[in-house]
């Protein structure tokens, strides 16, 4: 019996493993390979690394340490979580794990617009044309020409986001999210965004630019573009224990990162919280000590 199973083998899954193993307890990282990170082609906003560091080297080292202190990583994907009279059986496959507490840091996964398939998608993602986080890397594309795809819902707020950094923004209208107000447009003409209310056709990349196609056969070129057209969290695993959780999937935590399943813990963007890699590594530290104290007692 494991004191706690890690399902997740991200920043924030694996910096929990560390935090746990330090206090001496019992721990396994399930990894299934899908951490968002490893598609960070380079982050400079992660404290510490002023030159930046790319997503994969910074799971690598991450991994690194947490073999330091002994803690095994199996890679695999956890098909079912359920409870068994106080403690948690995961199944992975035909294999199953048994652990005392679990802490989910199964991130999201971002919704894909049309006009290339996900492959294309992560290419040009890993070559730094297409970017997910105004957030985390807005300041690399400072007065670059800035592609934006949202919803009618959330186009405001993004396009007023990405104005702090260049005054050459795009919006393009995704569809099915419905019409944009009046008001909305109004304000997006006074920051000079230009608005494009065609569906796309077609994505394609250069060495240096993002090319998008229209159904009226137009196209338009640009330096980076950003597809803020939502994403999904990974918590089935939780919401199928019953945890609560908002419309997205994301789930609710208390200051202990714990969810409404006691022993059941989450960590990073499954989180209804800030996605950031600083935040879900924070969560996780704070996951790990609330689950220490859980446990009891261990003395030497």
């Amino acid at each position: 019996m494991l004191d706690c199973l890690i399902v997740g083998g991200g920043p924030a899954g694996l910096t929990a493993a560390l935090y746990l193993a330090r206090f001496g307890r019992s721990c396994t990282v399930i990894d299934a390979n899908a951490s968002r990170a490893a598609q960070i082609p380079v982050s400079h906003n992660l404290p510490g690394f002023p030159e930046g560091i790319g997503g994969e080297a910074l799971l690598l080292r991450l991994r690194r340490q947490v073999a330091h202190v002994g803690v095994p990583i199996e890679h695999a994907t956890v098909d079912t979580l359920r409870s068994d009279g106080g403690s948690f059986v995961a199944t992975l496959g035909e294999e199953h794990r048994h652990a005392t507490t679990v802490l989910l840091a199964t991130g999201v996964i971002d919704q894909l617009p049309p006009g290339a398939p996900p492959a294309q998608w992560r290419a040009m993602t890993l070559d730094g044309l297409v970017r997910w986080c105004p957030i985390c890397d807005a300041y690399e594309v400072r007065d670059r020409r800035v592609g934006l795809i949202a919803s009618a819902a959330t186009a405001l707020g993004h396009a007023e986001f990405l104005r702090t950094y260049t005054r050459d923004l795009t919006l393009i209208l995704a569809p099915g999210g419905g019409a944009l107000s009046t008001q909305d447009r109004g304000r997006l003409h006074t920051l000079d965004v230009l608005i494009i209310d065609q569906p796309i056709t077609a994505v394609r990349d250069t060495p240096s630019a993002v090319l998008v196609q229209f159904a009226d056969g137009s196209v338009a070129d640009f330096d980076t573009v950003y597809p803020l057209v939502g994403c999904a969290a990974r918590s089935h695993l939780a919401t199928g224990l019953g945890a609560r959780c908002d419309e997205q999937g994301e789930l609710f935590v208390d200051a202990h990162q714990s969810t409404s399943v006691p022993g059941l813990y989450a960590a990073g963007d499954l989180v209804k919280a800030l996605n950031q890699m600083t935040v879900g590594m924070a969560h996780a530290a704070i996951a790990a000590t609330a689950i220490h104290h859980r446990l009891g007692s261990n003395p030497r």
